[in-house]
């Protein structure tokens, strides 16, 4: 029997398949990571981190061997910062993403860093899977894949018992304008190249109002030339 994230029950020991996905807003994201994955992947090397998650990471890692969280990363693509933290301390790791192909390669990295029995993988909509409660939640370059952040961030900060962290593309002053213009850009120059799923730069003061309003503090954020990375704790 596979166990899902609505089962919190479970021993962390199974895995949960593709027949349980739960179809996604955009059917295009899920196309569009599965061939970058396979071009990241060739060969059989695992892509590294970048550096924004790295980033994220370095908010998190001390305070997972502190209070060893049970994880759920929504959008986790190739299961680097899972894996890390899971690495780091982190107890048992959920985690959701579009990309079948992404998930391949998450469990491969689990299992060759001996978590992988820590660790289920799930193919589905963040946003409409229904979330069993976790310590931590993440979202680390997942909002700006997707159009409807309302409706991810209510079903995230639902399923977060203390903390949230993400992060997104700036949108602030004139770097947030040049995400903008960038990320307008490259739609336009690639939406006929495969269909692949346009970006987005939402407005990081709404997501963290939206955060506030949902009784959640600001613990740590930092920024680099172009991203924005926060960590947000349930007061």
């Amino acid at each position: 029997m596979t166990r899902t994230t609505s089962d919190p029950a479970a021993p962390p020991t199974t895995r949960a398949d593709d027949c349980c996905a739960v179809p996604a807003r955009d059917p295009r994201i899920a196309g569009h990571f599965d061939r970058k994955t396979r071009e990241r992947t060739a060969g059989g090397v695992l892509p590294p981190m970048v550096d924004v998650s790295a980033r994220l990471l370095e908010q998190l890692a001390s305070d997972a061997a502190a209070q060893q969280p049970t994880l759920l990363e929504l959008g986790c693509g190739t299961g680097a910062m899972t894996v890390a933290l899971l690495e780091a301390g982190a107890t048992s790791a959920n985690a959701v993403d579009l990309s079948p192909e992404s998930l391949a390669t998450a469990r491969r990295r689990a299992d060759e860093a001996g978590v992988g029995e820590r660790a289920i993988f799930e193919n589905g909509d963040a946003a409409l899977l229904e979330l069993a409660s976790h310590d931590w939640v993440i979202l680390d370059r997942v909002f700006c894949c997707y159009p409807d952040v309302e409706a991810l961030l209510a079903n995230a900060s639902g399923a977060a018992l203390q903390r949230l962290a993400f992060s997104v593309p700036t949108s602030r002053g004139l770097r947030g304008l040049a995400n903008r213009i960038f990320w307008a850009a490259e739609a336009f120059l690639t939406r006929f190249q495969h269909g692949p799923c346009p970006g987005y730069v939402h407005s990081v003061d709404r997501i963290e109002a939206r955060l506030a309003a949902a009784g959640f503090r600001r613990i740590s954020h930092a920024s680099t030339w172009f991203w924005y990375t926060a960590v947000w704790q349930r007061a």
